[in-house]
Parts: C-alpha cells; structure tokens; sequence
C-alpha cells in the first residue's frame, strides 16, 4: 500500500483532486452559480481513474468532507449518498474512456444526484407534502440546480479527464 501511495500516478490523481476541491471554497471569494462545481466531476473522475475502488470513493467524500467543515455546510447523508453514485458513475466507464462516455456519466451522475437529493420524502412536511404533488413540486423547483450541475460537470470534467490525459500522453508511467 506505501508503495501504491508513492506512486506518481497517486500522487499526480491526488493533486488533481486537491485543487478541483479547492474550487468548492470559491463562494467564499468570489460569487457563483449555485451546484456549478467541480466536486460532481470530481466524483466521477475519482470512480475512472483510481486503481483502488476504495480510494475511489474516499477522495472525493473526503474533499467534500473538509470543505464542509469549511464551509459550514451540515454533513447530509443523502448528499454523500449521491457523490457515491456519482463516484459509480465514473466505474461504469473505468475501462472506456471516451468524450462520448465522460459527457454520459456526467449527466448521469448529475441526474442522479438530482433525483436523490430532491426527493420530497427525504424534506420535512412542512417544506414539501409527502404526495405526488411535494415530490414534483420539489423536483420543479430543484431543476435549476440540476441544471448547473449538468453544467459543471461537463465544463470541470473537462478540465478534469482533459489534463490527466495530457498528462499521461507526456509521462506514460501515468497510465498505468
């Protein structure tokens, strides 16, 4: 296990996963648009590339766990619960990466993160009754964000699957 952790394909993976995390920290600078982030991306590039599945899923909850504290933001369960499937996401297309396949599991990946985190049985009563009409008023109302997610997967996926490419046609012992 050192030795994987020594590996420069590690370490160049966990760089590049440092600084897509940095960039959930930017409302603190700088306005944004809501759920356009890297940390969707950063989910599905972590299930593409990393050998181990369990540093697959650990990196990306773990950025999103620090930024939290950060952040302030409260440690929902049923986000972390959608970044995982967004991490699966990226194992679906772990041995055929293509500009076709990243562009399918980013939308996937932000689609499902929609559909989960949006569910009105998941939100108080108060906020969204617990019927047909509270679910599609929640998924309405939610589209937006679905929206920009979509967006900031493609736009950081890009950045994301993008670099690491470069980067292994200049250093080979990258792909490995």
């Amino acid at each position: 296990m050192i030795q994987f952790i020594k590996s420069p394909r590690f370490l160049i993976l966990t760089a590049i996963i440092i600084c897509a995390a940095l960039t959930r920290a930017l409302p603190l600078f700088i306005p944004h648009i809501w759920n356009f982030t890297a940390i969707g991306a950063l989910a599905i590039f972590s299930g593409a590339q990393f050998n181990d599945k369990r540093l697959a899923f650990v990196m990306p909850l773990a950025a999103m766990a620090l930024s939290d504290l950060f952040l302030g933001n409260g440690f929902s369960m049923l986000v972390y619960l959608a970044f995982t499937v967004m991490v699966v996401c990226g194992f679906l297309i772990r041995n055929k990466k293509s500009v076709p396949n990243i562009i399918l599991s980013s939308i996937g990946g932000a689609i499902s993160f929609y559909l989960i985190t949006n569910f009105a049985f998941f939100y108080s009563p108060s906020l969204y009754p617990h019927n047909l009409e509270g679910i599609m008023a929640s998924y309405i109302a939610a589209l937006p964000f679905l929206n920009n997610m979509v967006a900031g997967n493609l736009v950081y996926g890009t950045i994301l699957f993008g670099s690491f490419y470069i980067l292994t046609k200049r250093y080979p012992a990258l792909a490995a």
